[in-house]
């Protein structure tokens, strides 16, 4: 018996009856110690006590021989048509210890436990989401307020309980706001919205709780699903869900999606929740020793990602610290995993200019050929960031040709002579990831034959003291004096961080402040198609069979960015010359 005194931050509430099948259940002899008093001292229902960790599930049913009895007794219904009888097991309510939830679980035989919510109330119903037992949903404040233990045809309901909250867990909630339940657009409920991670131009994440699981996972929302945005999150999901990168380890794994229909302007995937990113980790690290040893960890663990990518015919275009993202294994090791596949794509119709600075390989910066040699550059790139202060501060602020001759540079020092390949400038002279792993798992450093014309030669050793920025005003890229742009008008491009330099070699500065692409048809560009876009027919429609994990067939179109008169470009002389008469205007005092 409880006397309506206790104390407790853990979950509590009250199966308060409302019909007399649950009346009756409340006043078995076998329910005495659950009951729960007011402080006139009258039942009003059956205490659910989860607070303790000693006790963290409530089972409900009716005795039977051989098995341990129920926390709560449930009497069977009187025969009536449509209701089903009460199982020795039947439900139970369960504490999910690390987020405070609490999961209503149906292990009934015939699936009839139902949670509703109260008519012309405030509130959510949240529907179970598997059609057979056993099966669990979230109770929480506002949200299945009500629960019937057994429900048959024309929606007839028996043992019915409204549950009143006392104190609740949900550890990681305000407890003085309502809940918000998503997905918004859709009657199926999935989880409860936490907060905002982040985002970026075609999409937000966020931490959320599942609905059906009581754990904490990560929700990305496609900001529409018109155009490009449609096609990245088309891409995206049909990539993740293939089964090949679904079970590999060290590439984030897509749970499910919603939305995405034929008349959806809307979509949504759910992900599991991970302890955060390489590049907030590297920012908790203080000495560059920890950060070397670090970043052989990822190294390997995302060379193994992308060697999976690389069977499966995906480039992903966009490796970077802030999409590598970690946690902890059994052991207590971390454990890396690629994520945001937003521009991930099939080789062969990778053309467009994807990904960003400082990690962009330079075939994509200069329109060639893009193979999954591009992520090889990245992961480079990203392993340099890790190690190079220098590289790490200045990096945002230099434009392409000079990061890449600086990473080429920086891969010629000591302790990159096992890796040094991955940052050939001819992507055919840079190893596959299975190469590159073998190389690294015989510890023998193998000569790829770099080009002789390799602008990494160009460099000296001390290439990257250099380029340090810091009081060196004659380096000011896109600095506000100029006027000219930061960031490129490039599809699918997002720059690294403010003040990024945008002229890519051929690429050129227009007179308006617009960014102008490298010239097509040039010999540089094989494919001859400068930033094409080639967009899918029907992205949420079926595989080209049903046991393939390829997505929907691209049709033999294409549609190109509008073309930037010549005259429009700046030369690289006049460039320069605009340059040299804004500095005189600068000393001036202009």
């Amino acid at each position: 018996m409880d006397d309506g005194s206790y104390s407790s931050t853990g979950p509590i509430f009250v199966l308060a009856p409302i019909d007399d099948a649950a009346r009756y259940a409340t006043s078995l002899s076998a329910n005495y110690e659950h009951l729960h008093y007011d402080q006139d001292n009258n039942p009003v229902g059956l205490l659910v006590n989860l607070s303790s960790p000693e006790k963290t599930i409530y089972t409900l049913g009716r005795p039977g021989p051989n098995i341990d009895p129920p926390d709560i007794h449930i009497s069977e219904p009187r025969p009536r048509r449509g209701l089903p009888h009460i199982s020795h097991l039947h439900a139970s309510f369960q504490l999910v210890p690390e987020t405070g939830a609490v999961l209503l679980w149906d292990y009934s035989s015939t699936s009839s436990v139902k949670p509703f919510g109260a008519p012309n109330s405030w509130g959510y119903t949240v529907k179970f989401r598997s059609e057979s037992s056993p099966r669990s949903v979230l109770v929480a404040r506002g949200i299945n307020t009500h629960v019937a233990f057994a429900s048959g045809s024309n929606n007839t309901k028996w043992c019915q309980f409204e549950i009143q909250w006392h104190s609740e867990g949900m550890y990681h909630f305000h407890k003085d706001e309502p809940y918000f339940v998503g997905p918004q657009e859709s009657r199926i409920k999935r989880y409860v919205q936490h907060e905002k991670l982040g985002g970026g131009s075609y999409g937000t994440v966020y931490s959320a709780l599942d609905a059906e699981t009581g754990q904490m996972i990560a929700v990305k929302k496609f900001h529409n699903l018109t155009g490009k945005h449609l096609t990245f999150a088309t891409r995206e999901v049909d990539n993740l869900k293939k089964k090949a990168l679904r079970q590999h380890p060290h590439i984030l794994r897509i749970l499910d999606s919603a939305g995405g229909g034929e008349k959806d302007n809307w979509g949504e995937i759910f992900m599991p929740l991970k302890k955060g990113n390489l590049k907030d980790l590297c920012e908790t690290i203080q000495t560059e020793e920890d950060r070397w040893e670090l970043s052989n960890q990822v190294l390997y663990q995302i060379l193994l990602a992308l060697n999976c990518l690389a069977d499966n015919d995906v480039v992903h275009r966009d490796v970077k610290p802030d999409n590598i993202l970690f946690d902890f294994d059994e052991n207590g090791d971390y454990r890396f995993c690629l994520g945001d596949f937003g521009l991930s794509n099939d080789p062969e119709r990778a053309i467009t200019a994807a990904g960003t600075e400082p990690f962009m390989a330079p075939e994509i910066c200069y329109r060639k050929k893009q193979t999954t040699k591009v992520d090889i550059w990245s992961l480079f790139a990203t392993i340099v960031w890790m190690r190079n202060s220098d590289f790490r501060a200045a990096c945002s602020r230099l434009r392409a040709p000079d990061l890449h001759k600086w990473i080429i540079s920086i891969s010629k020092t000591a302790g990159y002579e096992l890796i040094r390949a991955m940052a050939s400038h001819d992507p055919k002279k840079r190893p596959s990831a299975k190469k590159q792993l073998d190389i690294i798992d015989s510890g023998e450093f193998q000569d790829f034959g770099e080009e002789e014309s390799d602008p990494g030669d160009l460099l000296s050793a001390q290439f990257a003291q250099a380029m340090s920025l810091q009081g060196d005003s004659s380096r000011s890229y896109g600095s506000v004096s100029t006027g000219y742009p930061t960031s490129p008008e490039m599809a699918y491009y997002e720059p690294y961080a403010s003040g990024v330099y945008t002229g890519y070699g051929g690429a050129g500065v227009m007179k308006e402040g617009r960014y102008a692409p490298p010239p097509m048809g040039t010999a540089e560009a094989p494919r001859n198609q400068g930033a094409w876009v080639r967009p899918y027919d029907n992205p949420y429609g079926p595989p080209q069979s049903q046991d393939s994990d390829e997505g929907t067939v691209m049709p033999e179109i294409r549609t190109a960015v509008p073309t930037i008169a010549e005259d429009d470009v700046f030369t690289y002389e006049e460039y320069m010359e605009e340059r040299r008469r804004m500095k005189g205007k600068n000393r001036s005092g202009i």
